[in-house]
């Protein structure tokens, strides 16, 4: 597993021990920076579900300012921070939390001092997928700049017309990736964000 671009591109980095990550593939994390590359220098990036940190370190590579990488996993967060380490990422541009994601984003996201951009990978199966969409969904635009979501088929986001989101979903393979951006106003046409 490796960087995919940016400062530390071909940069190889550690997976955790074991089943119990599912690291995101280069291909979709390649097609998710690609999507991304106008909405990572200003904002704050947080890693939900971080896993071994390759979506935050993806995003530190490329230019954002700082990350905060959340996982439940101490394993996780150790094998993140041994990524960080190796790629001599600056101790002020990133910071490790160990938190359930969903219950990290409702204390954190409307206090955040600027726009925060969401990269969230939760595991395929159990309930921890529904509860970060459902924070997400429930967040308001203005805290939340945008979401790229991570799922199986049928598992992601699904924002209703009353909602202040819209969501379009990617298939790369058995990967999927749903990216919530806010609605347009009722007389604004849906920018284009290919």
């Amino acid at each position: 597993m490796r960087v995919t671009g940016g400062q530390w591109r071909g940069r190889r980095l550690e997976s955790v021990k074991g089943d119990a990550v599912r690291p995101t593939t280069d291909r979709v994390r390649e097609a998710l920076f690609n999507i991304l590359r106008h909405d990572i220098g200003d904002s704050m990036i947080v890693d939900c579900c971080c896993g071994c940190g390759t979506l935050g370190i993806e995003a530190l590579s490329r230019g954002a300012k700082h990350v905060d990488f959340v996982d439940l996993s101490p394993a996780s967060l150790k094998t993140t921070q041994a990524n960080l380490e190796r790629c001599q990422a600056p101790t002020s541009t990133w910071r490790l939390h160990r938190s359930d994601a969903a219950r990290w984003l409702t204390r954190h996201l409307e206090s955040a001092a600027g726009p925060v951009v969401v990269l969230a990978d939760p595991p395929y199966e159990g309930p921890a997928a529904a509860a970060l969409a459902e924070v997400l969904l429930a967040a308001s635009p203005t805290a939340l700049q945008m979401a790229a979501f991570e799922h199986a088929k049928g598992a992601g986001p699904i924002a209703d017309t009353d909602c202040a989101w819209t969501a379009e979903t990617r298939s790369y393979g058995q990967s999927h990736l749903t990216l919530l951006r806010p609605a347009p106003a009722p007389d604004q046409p849906e920018a284009d964000h290919a």
